[in-house]
């Protein structure tokens, strides 16, 4: 591991999309309300030094990928090449789900280079080398949109304030210069290489609420 890619895993910001993805996972492997379960994860943390607090920007993460998840849903599927969501593997759908969120909905002004390169790096840290080229396309596609999707949004709050949607904030983000490898559909994975992935991830989610690593 090179040190610029360990530095880029250190910081706050990473963390916390760290965990969030962890909670997304966990969440879909047992049919639980996400939200309700970061909730119950963040006053753990405050009641107890063993586990770790969720930080506010995991807890936004977490709530905007629950309350859009159907639309973020439609435009993964759609931008997936020779594949299905169902068919990824549950800690790639975590990802993308929240990397698609913080390009379309997301209230900080991060440039999307950056939040597709965080989302490369979860990959690479919770699932297999293999889904990288794909979830790296399938965001890059994403960003593309994010501006014309962001200024709907915009519009329609301006247009009909009662609706509830809030404004999102204005932002300078650019479509991601990463690469598209031309490498869209994952190798096809065994029963026990899916099997691995989930149990990996799983173990990490046990293991930042025993020891507080995450975070």
């Amino acid at each position: 591991m090179s040190e610029e890619f360990d530095h880029r895993r250190r910081g706050s910001r990473y963390r916390a999309r760290r965990r969030a993805v962890s909670l997304l996972f966990e969440a879909e492997l047992r049919d639980a309300d996400v939200v309700e379960l970061a909730e119950e994860r963040r006053r753990m943390g405050e009641s107890s030094q063993e586990f770790h607090d969720v930080a506010p920007f995991t807890m936004e993460i977490v709530a905007g990928v629950a309350e859009r998840l159907d639309r973020l849903d439609s435009m993964i599927a759609e931008h997936l090449r020779e594949w299905t969501l169902e068919r990824l593997p549950a800690v790639d759908r975590a990802v993308l789900r929240a990397g698609a969120w913080e390009l379309l909905f997301g209230t900080q002004e991060t440039d999307s280079a950056i939040v597709i390169d965080q989302s490369v790096l979860l990959v690479a840290d919770l699932s297999a080398e293999k889904s990288i080229p794909y979830v790296n396309a399938v965001l890059d596609r994403v960003a593309g949109l994010a501006d014309h999707i962001r200024a709907a949004e915009q519009a329609v709050s301006v247009l009909d304030p009662a609706s509830g949607v809030g404004a999102p904030a204005e932002s300078d983000q650019s479509t991601s210069s990463s690469p598209d490898t031309g490498t869209d559909a994952p190798v096809v994975e065994t029963t026990e290489d899916s099997a691995r992935v989930d149990s990996d991830v799983s173990q990490t989610t046990s293991s930042e609420q025993s020891s507080g690593s995450a975070d």
